[in-house]
C-alpha cells in the first residue's frame, strides 16, 4: 500500500517539475531568476504559520465530522491520521485522503463505507468554502460571476447527487452487474445514510463556515506571497484569482490540480493584475510552494509517524472483504 504512495508521489513531483519547467521557459528564466531575487524571507514564517493554522482548522472540521458520525478515536491517533491525510493533497481533487478511513478503520473498526464520506463532506465543504471567497473577489471587481455560477451548480449538483436515496439504489444495481466491483454494492447503503448525515443543513453549514475561516487564512497567506514578491495587486483581486485557480486545478482532477491551477494563478495574475511574465510565474511558484507542497510535506510526516503507532493500512482490495465483517460503532 504505502510503496504504491510512494510511487504516485513521485509520479506527482515529476508532473509539478514538469509543470513547473515549462512556466519557466515561457517566463524567460532570467526574468524569473530577477523576480524570486527580489523575494522578502523574513515574511516565510508568517506564510506557512497561517497555512498551518488553515490546517488546524481543517482539523477542527474533520473532528466534527467523525462526531457527527459516531465514530470515536483518540484525540492523539485521530490528529496524526488528519495529517497523514495532508500527503494526498497531491491526489485528483484530494481524495485520495480517503487513505484516512483506512486508518480509521484500522484504529475503531468502523468501515470505510462509514467514514470515507466525511472525506468528501471535506471536499464538498472547500468548494463551497472558497466559492464564498471566490463570490466576494468577483461582486467587488465586477467579474468572473459567470464561471463562478458554474462552480456553485456542479457543487449543488455534487450534494444533490451524494443524498439522492434513488441514485444509490440506482449505481448499487449497476454495481452489482459489474465483474470487479459489484464487491462495493453492499457497502453504498452506509456511504449513503453517512452522506444524508454529513450534508444536512446544519453539518454543511458548520462545515461551510470552518472552511471559510481557513481558506481566508490561506488567502492572507497568498496576499503575503504578493507582497514578498514585491507585486502590487489588490487583496479582493488576489482572492478572486486564488479562488477561481483552486476551483479549476480541483475540478480538473489532475494530481494537485497540477498544470490547471498553475496556468489559472500566472495567466490571471498577467492579465488582470497586469504583472510581467517573471513576477506572474514566480509568485505561482511560491503561492503552490506555500498551499499544496507545504501539505504534502507535512503529510509524509504524519504518514511515517502513523505507519509506527498503528502500522500500515489494508490494501484497498482487502477492505471490501474486511469492511463486511468489521463492528459498526452505532452497531
Amino acid at each position: 500500500m504505502l510503496a504504491r504512495l510512494k510511487r504516485n508521489l513521485v509520479l506527482a513531483v515529476g508532473l509539478g517539475v514538469a509543470v513547473y519547467l515549462v512556466l519557466a521557459v515561457l517566463s524567460g528564466f532570467d526574468d524569473l531568476r530577477l523576480a524570486l531575487g527580489d523575494f522578502r524571507w523574513s515574511l516565510v514564517p508568517a506564510i506557512l504559520g497561517l497555512v498551518g493554522l488553515s490546517y488546524v482548522g481543517r482539523y477542527v472540521r474533520w473532528t466534527y465530522y467523525l462526531r457527527v458520525l459516531r465514530i470515536p478515536l483518540p484525540a492523539r491517533l485521530n490528529a496524526v491520521i488528519f495529517t497523514a491525510g495532508l500527503s494526498m493533497a497531491i491526489s485528483p481533487g484530494k481524495l485520495g485522503e480517503v487513505l484516512k478511513s483506512l486508518f480509521v478503520r484500522q484504529v475503531s473498526g468502523t468501515p470505510v463505507a462509514r467514514s470515507a464520506p466525511a472525506v468528501f463532506a471535506e471536499r464538498v465543504t472547500d468548494g463551497t468554502g472558497m466559492l464564498v471567497w471566490g463570490l466576494i473577489g468577483a461582486l467587488a471587481f465586477r467579474f468572473g460571476l459567470g464561471v463562478l455560477g458554474l462552480f456553485l451548480a456542479m457543487l449543488v449538483a455534487g450534494i444533490a447527487v451524494l443524498r439522492s436515496k434513488r441514485l444509490s439504489l440506482l449505481a448499487e444495481r449497476a454495481l452489482y452487474r459489474l465483474p470487479v466491483l459489484h464487491r462495493l454494492a453492499p457497502h453504498l447503503g452506509a456511504f449513503h445514510g453517512a452522506s444524508n448525515e454529513l450534508l444536512a443543513v446544519r453539518p454543511l453549514a458548520v462545515g461551510t463556515s470552518l472552511s471559510f475561516v481557513c481558506w481566508g487564512l490561506e488567502i492572507v497567506a497568498v496576499y503575503l506571497c504578493v507582497l514578498a514578491i514585491g507585486a502590487e495587486v489588490p487583496f479582493l483581486m488576489a482572492t478572486f484569482i486564488f479562488a477561481v485557480s483552486s476551483l479549476a486545478g480541483a475540478l480538473s482532477f489532475t494530481p494537485g490540480g497540477l498544470g490547471v491551477a498553475e496556468a489559472g494563478l500566472a495567466g490571471m495574475f498577467g492579465t488582470l493584475a497586469g504583472l510581467a511574465g517573471g513576477p506572474a510565474v514566480a509568485l505561482t511558484l511560491v503561492i503552490r510552494l506555500a498551499t499544496l507542497w507545504f501539505a504534502a510535506l507535512l503529510g509524509i510526516g504524519g504518514l511515517l509517524l502513523v505507519r509506527r503507532l498503528i502500522g500500515e493500512p489494508a490494501a484497498p482490495e482487502e477492505e471490501a472483504e474486511v469492511a463486511v465483517g468489521s463492528p459498526n460503532p452505532e452497531g
